[in-house]
């Protein structure tokens, strides 16, 4: 039986993760793109992709577990070992776009944020009601980027819905993001902040823990953190 888990571990992304995916969104500089209408026919064929991954994913899991992917890619989602499009091998490559998505991030190839609390495991062992993918844009933690009308999500029982509001804990954790945003952005008249130490090579770059005991470096771009 598992143990529960406390809901950042559950969730299985970091602060990093959310600022990194808001940053993405931003440099895309489209967000007139957000600006579409929920389309019958489209919502149709987005859950149906989602379902055919999942069958793939399920067929992982009975010769081994679930793929180790990265949250979401910061460089190109087709060339990243870690990415999930990566690991799904035979996975044909319009299953991992929502019709939802802004053009721009839909030329990227991959449009939803994977789990990583599911790294290693498999679907029987978390609980049914875990989000196994989700449309990338539910992260945005900035006020300012326009959100879409709904978001498609994947959950581990196989259910593929289009929901309006993320699960609680991506909305509490992109609340999280914000404040944490706004307490690292310098007051007007300030100085400008001392370089991070990841920007002398003669300094060892800072580590941050991710939930598992895993550790990446503390992206330069992301003071305070």
């Amino acid at each position: 039986m598992l143990r529960p888990k406390s809901r950042r571990n559950s969730l299985g992304i970091t602060l990093i993760e959310i600022l990194t995916v808001t940053g993405i969104m931003s440099s895309l500089n489209s967000q007139s793109d957000f600006r579409y209408a929920i389309n019958q026919a489209n919502q149709v064929k987005g859950l149906n992709n989602l379902r055919q991954l999942y069958l793939l994913l399920q067929t992982q899991c009975i010769s081994g577990a679930l793929p180790r992917a990265t949250f979401f890619p910061e460089g190109d989602p087709k060339k990243d070992p870690k990415s999930i499009i990566r690991l799904l091998p035979g996975a044909p490559p319009q299953l991992f776009v929502s019709p939802f998505a802004p053009q721009s991030l839909q030329d990227k190839g991959l449009t939803y944020a994977w789990n990583t609390a599911l790294n290693g495991k498999t679907l029987d062992t978390v609980p049914r009601t875990t989000w196994v993918l989700i449309d990338v844009t539910a992260f945005i933690a900035d006020p300012s980027i326009a959100k879409p009308a709904k978001y498609l999500v994947l959950y581990a029982d196989g259910r593929a819905e289009a929901v309006a509001e993320p699960p609680a804990d991506i909305v509490n954790a992109v609340k999280e993001a914000e404040a944490k945003k706004g307490k690292a952005a310098p007051k007007k008249g300030a100085s400008a902040p001392k370089p991070l130490p990841s920007q002398d090579p003669k300094v060892p770059v800072p580590k941050i823990r991710l939930p598992g005991g895993q550790t990446v470096p503390m992206p330069p771009s992301l003071p305070g953190l």
